[in-house]
């Protein structure tokens, strides 16, 4: 699939999702998810029956919505849920009858600084024990609401339904997983949940056909309870060593990355290491710190215990309010972010020990090796230096390649000399490029031309330690 194909997947699947009724439970949300999988078919479905108990969380009841609408006291439609769900509370109650103007103000939200916009209420979907029913709208709006008395029409229902979520697989070789994760809820919205679970998707769909050492997971699930159930329930059992949170990744905004609750597990690791290279301004923020917090607090948690980062675009603009749109969705960033997943996908493949098959210093020039990475300057005199055809360079950015020859050209010469040391039998690849401060790609492939000449093996081990 070419990269237009790719783009125009999740394109669609954006347009197909954006519009429904994706609560914690309900028909709407069911059905999103059976569409999920017509664009994403190595998925399967994983359910928790409504009243069922994980700890002191409960799965969440089924919310639908017949009629919804607030009508002021000309009769004139103030909020129909039919053309804008965010005017609603997600789990309003049923209530039918007439309020008056100081009665409506108690079931009503909206932002005083942001006065044109719709925002989310979705307070509800955490408190089964006392929902309200209520209506968002404009702060400019509620403002000016006359005195009188208003209808309320909720006809609305909660009944036992199921919490579903979506597991997308890509098999490997060690039943090792990498877990990507992505709330999946939020109405009406794009950004704010469905875009990060789309690039997570994509990231892994792309690896489709290949062989991976890792297995790697994508869960579109419901904020919070979701991830609860499924990383007490399903994730040990199903390999899971390590976690990322994707989150509002086409929004027009900058990215950040957030470490695991202690910053020390080899994804937050790889994240400083490709972004340094990839996006050196984008800043690595402790846990759940510089960013949104999501559903990493789920995983990184006593009795869990598995380490959860989290990449996303923040702050954003339209957050949590009706502009949320397709049309704050943009391509350009979404897949930076699919990128920068896919780069850190690639060094886990990569984890390789560098196993020595020599002894003494090997004579990088000579016509048998020919390993010699050609130096620029010899005795102050400029000569010429490598190419960007080198073969080091395969796979990496020309623009970040160049900067590498007018900034740190003597860094090759680093990569020389550190090698025939850090060829040990335990030093990685990625152990090499963090030495020379270099990408690990370049690394990566000047490692595979040490081991075609014989001087080295590379045994593939688990990032994980396992």
């Amino acid at each position: 699939m070419t990269k237009s194909d790719q783009i125009t997947r999740w394109r669609n699947a954006l347009q197909e999702l954006w519009g429904l009724n994706r609560v914690h439970a309900g028909s709407e949300m069911a059905k999103a998810y059976r569409l999920l999988m017509d664009f994403y078919p190595s998925c399967q479905i994983i359910g928790y029956p409504s009243g069922d108990r994980c700890g002191s969380w409960v799965a969440p009841l089924a919310w639908e919505v017949n009629k919804a609408r607030l009508l002021d006291p000309q009769g004139k439609v103030l909020c129909d849920w039919h053309e804008q769900k965010l005017s609603v509370f997600t789990y309003s109650p049923p209530f039918m009858g007439q309020v008056s103007r100081s009665e409506l103000e108690e079931h009503l939200f909206s932002i005083p600084g942001q006065p044109e916009r719709t925002p989310f209420h979705f307070r509800n979907q955490y408190r089964q024990w006392e929902q309200q029913w209520g209506f968002c709208l404009p702060h400019k709006i509620r403002e000016n609401l006359p005195e009188g008395n208003y209808t309320v029409e909720m006809d609305t229902s909660l009944s036992p339904g199921m919490m579903e979520m979506v597991e997308q697989v890509h098999e490997g070789e060690s039943t090792d997983s990498l877990l990507l994760i992505g709330h999946f809820d939020h109405p009406q919205m794009c950004n704010d949940g469905l875009v990060g679970c789309l690039a997570g998707h994509e990231a892994v769909s792309r690896l489709a056909g290949r062989r991976t050492h890792l297995t790697y997971r994508m869960l579109s699930t419901v904020e919070i309870v979701g991830s609860v159930f499924y990383a007490v329930r399903e994730a040990k059992k199903r390999g899971v060593k390590e976690a990322l949170f994707v989150a509002t990744s086409g929004a027009n905004a900058p990215l950040v990355y957030q470490s695991t609750f202690y910053g020390q597990a080899t994804v937050d690791r790889l994240f400083r290491h490709v972004l340094r290279f990839a996006k050196p301004d984008t800043p690595v923020k402790p846990f759940r710190k510089g960013g949104l917090g999501n559903d990493e607090i789920a995983f990184d948690v006593q009795g869990v215990q598995i380490p959860c980062g989290s990449i996303m675009r923040a702050p954003f603009s339209e957050y949590h309010t009706d502009l949320d749109t397709p049309a704050s969705v943009h391509t350009e960033q979404f897949e930076e972010m699919v990128d920068l997943i896919s780069e850190v996908i690639e060094a886990l493949e990569c984890h390789y020990r560098l196993v020595p098959r020599f002894s003494g210093l090997p004579c990088l020039s000579s016509p048998e090796l020919d390993l010699y990475l050609p130096y620029p300057m010899m005795s102050h005199v400029v000569r010429h230096g490598l190419t960007m055809d080198h073969p080091i360079f395969a796979g990496s950015q020309p623009d970040l390649v160049e900067k590498l020859f007018t900034e740190r050209p003597d860094v090759f010469n680093d990569l020389m000399t550190a090698l025939p040391r850090m060829c040990d039998g335990v030093n990685t690849v990625l152990d090499v490029a963090e030495r020379v401060d270099l990408p690990f790609r370049i690394v990566e492939r000047y490692t595979k031309m040490w081991e075609d000449k014989g001087l080295l093996e590379r045994v593939w081990t688990s990032p994980f330690g396992s």
